[in-house]
């Protein structure tokens, strides 16, 4: 019978998980606050670096791997993603043999892309069937992790924005992203942009250091999301077969003050993309809180706060509520909407099983949706790469009662523009996969984590 021995860890027999426990063992007061620090300050830099693999990226890839060893984790049950895994690459090649630029526009070696390509599917399979021999404290780093990046990110748009340091505004951010690692913009085409936006009285846009408004929202999504699984999870191995005693709206594994600053940033930065990430945890918090409805039990504390933050939420709603509006309007028209959507239409039923292989139905600017990249690469290997992984989310999260919320989050995360398979997507992913992952080990033969 599993038990938990003196170090927090699981005793299972896991090959390799007492060794590398031991090997990656720190005093639990250090690692609890240096490592969660560390992490949050490379993922807040995320897109630096010198080149692409000389950037905070591939250190933050490393970053999660030792998390990974320290936490004893290791594959099992990998039988179907290796089957998954073998479909996809030989689909890939294939593709790669025929079309060469569905696989790459512009690189100068096809195959060593593939091989790439293959590597980093490779990785995302074999993460999501890790079993960690040390959940407790994956959950506990990924917990403080991503409420100190949120955290953080609000701090940096308020300070940003209230002028409290003259130099760190918004065309600061701007040019400083310039030697971004996965940013095309050149320095003059900015001072063009700024130039118009100054003459026509529009403010820069706000994406701090990923260059990017909808990159930015997505870290905050994601980093809401894994704190919340991360909560529950650890909530729930607290209490283990009972409900939480308080009353209220209170939602298990939910902190109001990192829910309304994570949404409320969102809102602010301004992204069509954060229109989306609010209504799915909208989503979320309305079937666990509806359950809830009949315990409500306000205290004047809880009311003026909670007046205090739907106003706060009510004036940064009302300031951005035009750009919204005008970007819902102006949808059917949008050249990024187009980008990431339109080229749909111009695909075949065989460009679904085999991949593209037709250059008159290539995009002429190339794939800015990562779901759609992997079925264009690999046909029904990349649709059974993603369906793979949706189903392992789901029903990871099923006990914990986020089920519809990780499956969505690993679309949001595949969907975003840009590379899905590099190291920065790997990192990302990590905030929802490893924090399921660990989990399932408090809550398998267990009671279900009702809200």
């Amino acid at each position: 019978m599993n038990g938990l021995d003196r170090s927090g860890a699981f005793r299972d027999g896991l090959p390799g998980a007492t060794l590398f426990t031991k090997l990656f063992a720190f005093r639990a007061g250090v690692s609890g606050f240096i490592f969660p620090s560390i992490f949050a300050l490379l993922v807040l830099f995320l897109q630096t670096g010198i080149s692409y693999y000389v950037s905070i990226q591939t250190i933050a890839m490393l970053l999660v791997i030792v998390a990974v060893l320290r936490a004893g984790a290791w594959p099992r049950d990998f039988y179907l993603p290796l089957s998954v895994f073998f479909l996809f690459s030989g689909l890939l090649l294939f593709t790669g043999a025929i079309q060469p630029s569905t696989v790459s526009q512009n690189s100068g070696n096809v195959l060593i892309t593939s091989i790439g390509v293959i590597g980093y599917v490779g990785l995302f399979l074999a993460s999501a069937t890790l079993r960690p021999a040390d959940p407790k404290w994956l959950l506990l780093v990924f917990k403080r992790s991503s409420a100190l990046i949120i955290t953080s990110i609000v701090l940096l748009v308020v300070v940003m924005e209230s002028g409290i340091v003259a130099f760190l505004d918004r065309e600061y951010f701007i040019f400083q992203n310039v030697d971004l690692i996965t940013n095309y913009s050149a320095m003059d085409s900015l001072i063009a942009d700024m130039a118009m936006r100054h003459a026509r009285n529009i403010q820069p846009d706000i994406d701090l250091f990923y260059g990017e408004q909808s990159y930015l929202s997505l870290i905050l999504f994601v980093c809401l999301v894994s704190n919340i699984v991360s909560s529950r999870a650890l909530e729930f191995q607290t209490l283990p077969h009972s409900r939480p005693s308080r009353s209220g709206f209170y939602v298990p594994g939910i902190s109001p003050l990192l829910l309304f600053g994570a949404l409320g940033c969102m809102i602010y930065i301004r992204s069509f993309s954060s229109i989306v990430y609010i209504a799915i945890v909208g989503g979320f918090l309305v079937a666990a809180i509806f359950p809830r409805v009949g315990m409500l039990r306000l205290t004047p504390a809880t009311l003026l706060a909670g007046v205090a933050l739907v106003g706060v939420m009510g004036l940064i709603a009302a300031e951005a509520a035009p750009y919204y509006l005008h970007r819902i309007e102006t949808f059917s028209t949008s050249l990024s909407a187009q980008q990431r959507f339109g080229v749909l239409l111009d695909f075949l039923p065989q460009d679904f099983l085999f991949g593209l292989h037709d250059p008159d139905r290539m995009p002429s600017l190339g794939f800015h949706n990562g779901l759609i990249y992997l079925v264009m690469m690999a046909g029904a290997g990349g649709i059974a790469f993603i369906a793979y992984l949706m189903n392992r989310v789901f029903w990871l999260g099923r006990p914990l009662g986020v089920a519809m919320l990780s499956a969505l989050t690993l679309l949001a995360i595949f969907a975003q523009n840009g590379a899905i398979l590099s190291p920065n997507k790997l990192v990302i992913w990590s905030f929802l996969i490893l924090p399921l992952l660990s989990a399932e080990r408090f809550v398998s033969g267990g009671q279900a984590f009702r809200s």
